[in-house]
C-alpha cells in the first residue's frame, strides 16, 4: 500500500526538485504531522492541485488518514471552483497560502483551512474523486475507494515490471489518474519522482531530465505528438529506459515509429489503455507484440478481464473480429459517479463492472482493439460514420487532422492550411460522401485539456 509506512525506505531519495530532495522517511513525516492536525470524523477536502511537492504530501496525508478528498486543478477559472465548492461543501481546503485565511497547518507554500463546519454523510469507502475527462464544465466526480487505488497500483507494478531504480518525472498532471498512477507504482515501489512543471516543449524540463537521470516517460496522444515535433527521438536522453502511453488512442504509424526507435535503443514502448473510472489502466500490450499488433489496446491487466456485448441485442459474445461494447471487470472500478453531494453517501453502484462506452473486437489470439466509441458517430444521408475511424485513416496518411460532425456535416479541422482541398478530394474518394456534406477548415491548434485531450466539443465550436 503505497501510501502507508513510506519510512520503510528510509533516506531513499523519494521527491526530487531542482532546489532540494525529500527521502522516503521526511515524507512520512510531514504527512503525520499534517495528519495529526486534521479533525476527528470523516472530512471531505478540496486540494487544489498543481505539479509540485505540496501537492503530494497533501494527497499522501489525506489518503493516508482515512477522509475523502477532491484533486481539482488549481489552475481552473474560479466559476468552475466554485461550483465545486457550492455543489459539494468541502469541509477543508487544501491550497497555496495566502495572508488574508488562518490555517489548520502549512506545509512549504501549502496550507490546510477549514471551510465548512457541517458534518457531512460520506460513505465509509469514499476516498479519492476526480473530475471525468470531457465533463470540465461540470461537477460530476468519478468516485474511488482506496481498495480501487491499491489493486491499480499494484497491477500496474506486475506488468510494468516497476523497480525502486526506476525514476519517473511529473510532466502529467497530478488531479489525473494517469499521473496519479505513476506517482502511486513509484513510491510502491521505492522509486524517486523528479517534480518539475516545466513544460515538455521547453529546455529546461529536457535539462531536469538528463540532470536527474530519469528513466521513465509517460503521455497521452497529444503528448507523443508533441515529442515527435520537438525531435525526441533525436535527443541525447542516455537515462531513458521506459516509455508507456495511454490516456486515448495513438495513431498507429507513430506506434511503430516509437517502438522501431525504442528497440533500436534499448528502450521499453509500452501502449496502454484506461479511464478514469478504472481509476487508471484496464489494459496494456506486452512489449515484444508492439511491433505484431501495433493497433491493439493488449490484454485485460492482471486481475482485470475484458467481455464484448453485441450492439444490437446486449448479448455476450466470444466471437472474433466482431465489433462489440467494450466491458471490464476489476477491483479497481469505481464506486460510481457524484453530481450532487447527496452521491457521496451512496454505496457502491457498479460492483466492479464497466460499461466503458468503447467498441471494440478481439483477434484469434485474444488481444483486443478500440474501433469507435458509442458516442462518436454522426449519421450522413442515413448511414452511421465512424469520427474516428475517418481520424485514424487520415492520420495515418500523415494529415495533422481531428475529426468532429453533427448528422449530416463531417467536419475536419487541420493544422496545415496549404493541405485543405488536398484533403477533401481525399475523404470525397475514400467514403464517397457528396461534397456538400464535407466541411474542412485551417485551425491554429487544437482545443485540449491541461492533461492534454482533445476537447471535441470545444472543436466542434469553431465550425
Amino acid at each position: 500500500m503505497f501510501d502507508l509506512n513510506l519510512s520503510r525506505y528510509g533516506e531513499e531519495p523519494c521527491l526530487i526538485t531542482d532546489e532540494y530532495t525529500i527521502s522516503y522517511e521526511e515524507v512520512e513525516n510531514i504527512c503525520l504531522t499534517i495528519e495529526n492536525a486534521l479533525p476527528t470524523g470523516k472530512q471531505l477536502i478540496l486540494v487544489k492541485a498543481k505539479v509540485n511537492v505540496e501537492t503530494i504530501i497533501g494527497y499522501l496525508s489525506f489518503l493516508r488518514s482515512g477522509h475523502a478528498f477532491i484533486m481539482l486543478d488549481a489552475s481552473v477559472n474560479q466559476a468552475f471552483t466554485q461550483n465545486i465548492i457550492e455543489t459539494y461543501k468541502p469541509n477543508l481546503i487544501w491550497e497555496e497560502c495566502n495572508d488574508a485565511d488562518r490555517y489548520l497547518t502549512k506545509y512549504k507554500n501549502y496550507g490546510l483551512k477549514k471551510h465548512n463546519l457541517t458534518s457531512l454523510k460520506l460513505n465509509s469507502n469514499l476516498s479519492l474523486m476526480l473530475s471525468t475527462s470531457g465533463t470540465t464544465g461540470s461537477p460530476k466526480m468519478v468516485k474511488l475507494t482506496k481498495a480501487n487505488l491499491y489493486s491499480n497500483c499494484t497491477s500496474i507494478i506486475q506488468y510494468l515490471n516497476i523497480e525502486q531504480s526506476h525514476r519517473a518525472i511529473t510532466n502529467l498532471p497530478l488531479y489525473y489518474s494517469y499521473g496519479l498512477s505513476i506517482l502511486n507504482t513509484h513510491l510502491e515501489q521505492g522509486s524517486s519522482i523528479v517534480v518539475t512543471d516545466s513544460s515538455i516543449m521547453s529546455k529546461e524540463f529536457w535539462d531536469t531530465f538528463n540532470k536527474f537521470k530519469v528513466t521513465t516517460l509517460s503521455g497521452v496522444p497529444y503528448n507523443y505528438e508533441i515529442f515527435r515535433r520537438i525531435g525526441l527521438m533525436k535527443m541525447n536522453l542516455p537515462s531513458l529506459k521506459y516509455m508507456t502511453q495511454a490516456g486515448g488512442k495513438l495513431n498507429h504509424k507513430l506506434v511503430v515509429e516509437y517502438a522501431t526507435w525504442a528497440n533500436k535503443n534499448n528502450i521499453d514502448f509500452c501502449v496502454m489503455y484506461g479511464q478514469t473510472e478504472a481509476t487508471a489502466r484496464m489494459s496494456y500490450l506486452p512489449i515484444e507484440k508492439t511491433l505484431e499488433k501495433d493497433t491493439s489496446i493488449g490484454i485485460a491487466i492482471p486481475n482485470g478481464k475484458f467481455k464484448l456485448k453485441d450492439l444490437s441485442n446486449n448479448k455476450f459474445f466470444n466471437e472474433v473480429d466482431i465489433d462489440g461494447e467494450l466491458i471490464y471487470e476489476g477491483k479497481n472500478i469505481m464506486m460510481g459517479y457524484a453530481s450532487c453531494l447527496d452521491d457521496l453517501s451512496k454505496n457502491d453502484e457498479l460492483n466492479g463492472i464497466l460499461h466503458t462506452g468503447d467498441i471494440a473486437r478481439k483477434d484469434k489470439d485474444g488481444y483486443f482493439y478500440i474501433t469507435g466509441r458509442l458516442k462518436r458517430f454522426i449519421k450522413i444521408h442515413g448511414n452511421r460514420v465512424g469520427l474516428d475511424e475517418i481520424e485514424h485513416y487520415l492520420k495515418s496518411l500523415h494529415y495533422d487532422i481531428l475529426c468532429t460532425g453533427i448528422d449530416n456535416k463531417l467536419m475536419i479541422a487541420s493544422l496545415d492550411e496549404n493541405k485543405i482541398e488536398e484533403l477533401k478530394q481525399i475523404v470525397l474518394e475514400k467514403y464517397s460522401f457528396h461534397h456538400s456534406v464535407v466541411k474542412i477548415k485551417h485551425i491554429e491548434e487544437y482545443p485540449v485539456t491541461s492533461a492534454g485531450k482533445i476537447k471535441y466539443q470545444d472543436l466542434l465550436g469553431k465550425f
